[in-house]
């Protein structure tokens, strides 16, 4: 095996950093971008240095597919991990684990046989405990905090150190990412409530004092660039913080985000810590008994008033890196207000993706499983539809391109994941006029679209009640899809009616 080009495979390739970093590389490296699910950015998806390879790292032999695929196409150079399981709950979930640890293992396996120049793995600085008052983490500080997602990360670190052995590696612990349209789920929350007329909207916790780093999503890249170009020469195994050293309090935030938005800086309500907890933990036991949990969970109030303060020296001396002034959080505040007012739907749905494992309203559930499911179902119905058995029953669809009749359903797909989404069926009925004057066009019969019509949503509703984030949602699930797609049927038929009707009364005119 010869590589003529400098190659990368990179997991999780789908997620919010992965499509960052794939859109920076993509005409400077032949990439294998390997993801559970297939993104929606067509950029990505149809650019010709991109290999896309749908697989679960959690599976030893989907892991063996993705090598071969490899192999045969070249071989890497560098993989990039980035594929990893986060909430914000802290329960004792499976999926940390599965995740985590034995999808760190599988893709560190293939490594071993894709005969790669470094292997560099994504972990947090969120898995180490924040420092006591004074003082600072640093490279060399132990992954050491006590909850499931900083465990598992820790044995994602020692098993990249363990395998140095084979290839060289590094770990980079990432500090909170954000983009200019936000991305980073508690920012998202802070923000909408700052700017919501909720009684929420003045209140900071404690003094405000609390405290974290940020980093813009493409000084983050910088750094993995930093690390690839500098592979030969750097240590066999090491660590990097890709960190400002500085964090921002929610004083600090709040005060830049009010400026922004209203004109002029908001004066925030310190709520004291011990108030603070009684109330979440009244709202979060309320949310329990309701389904829908709110974002503020009890074991966020021990991190009131704290401050993670990072010493990246030895970062910045190794690889010659440093994150750049203007993508500082409180510079790029302007840009995230500015999208959220010029773009809003844009805007949220960026942050409910990148958000996606916050508990939400049904219909933003509903939404997410379809963007998740699109391409199984899409094809479902395609097969449902073009089977040689149901010819009669779909005569003329069979008559279409199969990938023209992918496109149309994948039309369709897409209008009633607008309409979910946005709770607003207008767009949706309206696509069902269009496409029924084009069906009129070609020779269809009404009933022949109107049956397709209603197969999709039956299908479409039948893979959404399997889904495991739905359960016992069969009624939100009935009522966002099923209704959706009886009223669009309905239009169909209306309209095939009213153009006939139209072109017979011109007939008999003439």
């Amino acid at each position: 095996m010869q590589k003529r080009e400098t190659s990368i495979l990179v997991t999780g390739a789908s997620g919010f950093i992965g499509q960052y970093f794939l859109d920076a590389i993509k005409n400077h490296f032949k990439v294998f971008a390997l993801s559970r699910r297939l993104p929606t950015n067509a950029a990505l998806t149809e650019h010709p240095n991109i290999t896309w390879i749908q697989a679960d790292i959690s599976s030893p032999e989907a892991m063996e597919k993705a090598k071969e695929t490899i192999l045969s196409n070249g071989g890497v150079n560098f993989i990039l991990h980035l594929a990893g399981y986060y909430d914000f709950n802290y329960d004792l979930n499976p999926e940390y684990y599965r995740t985590n640890v034995v999808g760190t293992r599988n893709v560190l396996e293939i490594a071993k046989e894709l005969d790669i120049e470094r292997f560099i793995f994504a972990s947090s600085v969120a898995a180490c405990n924040f420092p006591a008052k004074g003082e600072k983490l640093s490279e060399k500080s132990p992954p050491d905090a006590e909850f499931e997602y900083a465990r598992t990360k820790k044995k994602g670190e020692e098993l990249t150190g363990e395998y140095s052995r084979y290839f060289k590696t590094t770990v980079t612990r990432f500090a909170a990412a954000f983009s200019d349209w936000c991305e980073y789920g508690p920012l998202y929350i802070f923000l909408k409530t700052w700017f919501s007329r909720s009684w929420k909207s003045r209140v900071l916790g404690g003094r405000g004092e609390a405290a974290i780093t940020y980093i813009h999503v493409n000084c983050l890249i910088d750094l993995l660039l930093k690390v690839i170009k500098k592979s030969r020469v750097l240590p066999a195994f090491d660590i990097y913080s890709v960190s400002p050293e500085k964090p921002v309090t929610h004083n600090e935030l709040f005060r830049s985000a009010t400026k922004y938005f209203y004109g002029a800086s908001r004066k925030p309500f310190h709520m004291p810590k011990p108030v603070s907890f009684v109330g979440v933990v009244i709202m979060d036991f309320i949310g329990r008994l309701i389904g829908k949990r709110p974002f503020e969970k009890p074991w966020m109030i021990q991190y009131i008033d704290k401050q993670l303060h990072i010493d990246t020296k030895y970062t910045r001396e190794m690889l010659g890196w440093s994150p750049t002034n203007r993508y500082g959080l409180q510079r790029r505040l302007l840009y995230m207000i500015e999208h959220m007012k010029s773009y809003p739907y844009e805007w949220e749905k960026r942050n409910l993706k990148a958000f996606k494992y916050i508990p939400m309203n049904p219909n933003y559930k509903i939404y997410h499983a379809l963007e998740e499911l699109r391409d199984i179902v899409v094809d479902d119905i395609r097969d449902y539809i073009l089977d040689e058995t149901r010819r009669e029953e779909f005569n003329s669809y069979h008559e279409l391109d199969r990938t023209v009749l992918r496109k149309d359903i994948l039309i369709v797909y897409q209008f009633l994941s607008v309409s979910v989404r946005s709770k607003d069926r207008v767009s949706a009925l309206a696509y069902a006029r269009q496409i029924a004057q084009l069906r009129y066009e070609q020779n269809f019969n009404p009933m022949e679209v109107v049956e397709a019509f209603n197969v999709t949503g039956e299908i479409i509703r039948k893979h959404l009640n399997k889904h495991p984030g739905l359960k016992g949602m069969e009624r939100a699930i009935y009522d966002e899809i099923s209704l959706t797609f009886q009223l669009m049927a309905d239009e169909i038929e209306g309209t095939f009616e009213n153009i006939s009707r139209e072109k017979s009364s011109l007939l008999n005119n003439n």
